[in-house]
């Protein structure tokens, strides 16, 4: 009976160490407590989320690179955690993803893209200087364009002074086969200072409901679009400006490119022009909705993306 009763005193003063221990433990904080996830912001729209932390994978639609073996993207420091890096091999500096049947991407009737980005300045003023793809769905038929692109446009018509090649004019490019007259659309015109590489949130929209063209840099609305073709946020199928734009509609997507243009990537003989160019700086947090973020929803996911950073 002693020998049972001296069991059970050690047995209870080991499990009052074990608490005392266990209560003098200091959690560890939580790095996100009390900040918002950019990923609950349209969550039930956000169709592809590449966080690129260590490889290029969707953490939504689960699509992964087909080309791993062969690129030359890397995985370094970036806005929140790593973030893709690019480079100028035209050949291998790009992820390239094949679209299954049912993929969202394939049939977008409107959009959202937001991503962080770094970009360099083109340094020529040649009309060959490189037009540096951050992201194309092929498709339409003909490789340059696609079915929807955003890219960081050549310094042209030749800047006449280093100040003005320190800008560098984006380009967004949205298809819509069924259309009377203007199938392919294009949101450029607008110009972010590249003098010196440093990361900048963008967003662009388009709403299919109200045709609508939207931009956002940092949280802040793109005003004006002084592109030759198309001007302005409205959208229109003709000439005449009678006919809302309306559901975009996409034909032969079936691949997605990430830091590339597409046909480049898939090794294809239409391709080979030195001017399309990879894109060389750097991209993080790629998100792609299957509708046009308002406002208010593009403002909070910049606030929500500062918060996790911060």
């Amino acid at each position: 009976m002693k020998k049972i009763n001296f069991l059970s005193g050690i047995a209870v003063v080991a499990l009052f160490m074990g608490v005392s221990f266990t209560s003098c433990k200091t959690a560890e904080p939580d790095p996100y407590a009390g900040k918002t996830d950019p990923s609950t912001i349209a969550t039930a729209n956000l169709v592809a989320y590449f966080p690129f932390d260590t490889d290029g994978v969707d953490k939504i639609g689960n699509l992964t690179p087909s080309n791993t073996a062969t690129t030359t993207v890397t995985f370094t420091e970036g806005r929140r955690g790593k973030g893709f890096q690019g480079n100028s091999d035209g050949l291998k500096s790009g992820l390239l993803y094949n679209l299954p049947a049912n993929s969202k991407l394939k049939n977008l009737k409107a959009f959202s893209f937001s991503m962080w980005t770094k970009m360099i300045p083109n340094t020529t003023e040649t009309t060959d200087a490189p037009e540096q793809m951050l992201f194309q769905i092929d498709g339409t038929g003909d490789w340059v364009w696609g079915n929807l692109f955003f890219l960081q446009h050549r310094n042209w018509p030749a800047s006449t002074t280093e100040k003005d090649r320190d800008f560098a004019e984006m380009d967004c490019y949205f298809w819509k086969d069924d259309a009377t007259a203007n199938k392919g659309q294009r949101g450029s015109g607008w110009f972010l200072n590249a003098t010196l590489p440093q990361w900048r949130h963008i967003i662009c929209t388009y709403d299919n409901t109200t045709s609508e063209y939207h931009a956002y840099v940092n949280g802040t609305l793109v005003t004006a679009f002084d592109g030759t073709e198309y001007t302005g946020v409205k959208r229109w199928q003709d000439a005449e400006k009678t006919i809302p734009l309306g559901d975009l509609k996409f034909v032969n997507a079936e691949n997605l490119a990430i830091g590339a243009w597409a046909e480049r990537l898939k090794g294809t003989a239409l391709q080979t022009d030195d001017w399309a160019s990879p894109f060389k700086g750097q991209l993080d947090e790629f998100r792609i909705y299957d509708k046009a973020l308002t406002a208010t929803e593009a403002k909070a996911l910049y606030d929500a993306e500062i918060t996790v950073i911060n």
